[in-house]
């Protein structure tokens, strides 16, 4: 007899499950051929055949897709206070993008066409600036380039966002990656 918990399987364990095709030891019979009717239904395949292309399109500048980064396990948060070791001065967003955009954080390298598209835009954007003599500030004009904040997020900073932009909050604007603060060990 299988005994069935009262919580809710996570989503990355449930479509685990749906890939690997087998039922697993805690899922009763009729659970499972409950499941393998649900995900055979025309509707449901229509949405996961329009979130499949969702995930493999190339959405403009500022679009909704899924970002992706080079970043491994490590969040923005620690690539940002290795960043800031590095140079010596707490990184600009743009400067936190193309690290974590490019493959070794070598600058030159995008990992995808819509990485390279933000990162040309905002080559373009600091060209204009500069010719008509205007003050540049990074964070803004990133800001500017990837379409503001959508859904509470920047795209391309990960959880970062709060580090640069103030969106209403109460927080300090004293910058986590403040080299002056950080341990270095």
């Amino acid at each position: 007899m299988v005994v069935q918990s009262k919580r809710p399987i996570p989503r990355h364990m449930m479509s685990d499950i749906k890939t690997g095709g087998k039922k697993p030891d805690f899922v009763s019979e009729d659970s499972w051929e409950n499941w393998k009717q649900k995900w055979n239904t025309p509707k449901l395949q229509k949405v996961c055949d329009q979130n499949s292309k969702n995930r493999k399109s190339k959405a403009t500048i500022g679009g909704s897709t899924p970002s992706t980064h080079t970043g491994g396990t490590a969040t923005h948060y620690e690539h940002g206070k290795r960043l800031a070791r590095k140079l010596g001065r707490p990184p600009t967003a743009p400067e936190l993008f193309v690290h974590t955009n490019t493959k070794n954080g070598d600058g030159k390298t995008f990992i995808n066409e819509k990485s390279k598209d933000v990162n040309d835009a905002i080559q373009a954007k600091r060209e204009q600036l500069t010719q008509n003599n205007e003050t540049i500030d990074e964070n803004n004009m990133f800001l500017d380039v990837v379409g503001g904040q959508q859904k509470g997020r920047v795209y391309g900073l990960g959880s970062q966002a709060t580090q640069y932009y103030n969106f209403g909050s109460t927080s300090s604007s004293t910058s986590a990656f403040d080299v002056s603060q950080q341990n270095t060990a």
